[in-house]
């Protein structure tokens, strides 16, 4: 998978920050680097055109002393740009540990399964 990233477009950008993040040795460094990276994801996402361009900066998580993307914000734009009905009439539906924080759930491939499959039901 690495080399496979090293060939990306933002490979470039991604891999100095992520290699700080692995690197750093206290919270708010990793946290600086993680939000750059997510930041160089953001502008790479807006450079591709398929939306309206969204404000690429980290924010707060809520009360929590943690800056994050608000990636929803992403997720939001593209969704509004769908426009097959098909597609649109689909569940939001993500990876399961979107619905769930249950570490008895998401580590048990049986339970997640049938959680997901539920929850996509119509």
């Amino acid at each position: 998978m690495g080399s496979a990233f090293a060939r990306t477009p933002q490979a470039a950008a991604l891999t100095p920050l992520l290699t700080a993040a692995l690197a750093a040795t206290d919270v708010r460094t990793r946290e600086d680097a993680l939000a750059g990276a997510y930041e160089a994801v953001a502008d790479a996402h807006n450079r591709l055109g398929l939306t309206a361009p969204v404000d690429p900066a980290t924010r707060p998580y809520h009360a929590r002393p943690y800056r994050v993307l608000h990636a929803e914000r992403f997720a939001d734009a593209l969704t509004a740009r769908v426009t097959e009905p098909a597609v649109r009439a689909l569940p939001p539906t993500g990876a399961v540990d979107q619905f769930t924080d249950s570490t008895d759930l998401v580590a048990d491939p049986r339970r997640t399964r049938a959680v997901t499959a539920a929850t996509a039901a119509p």
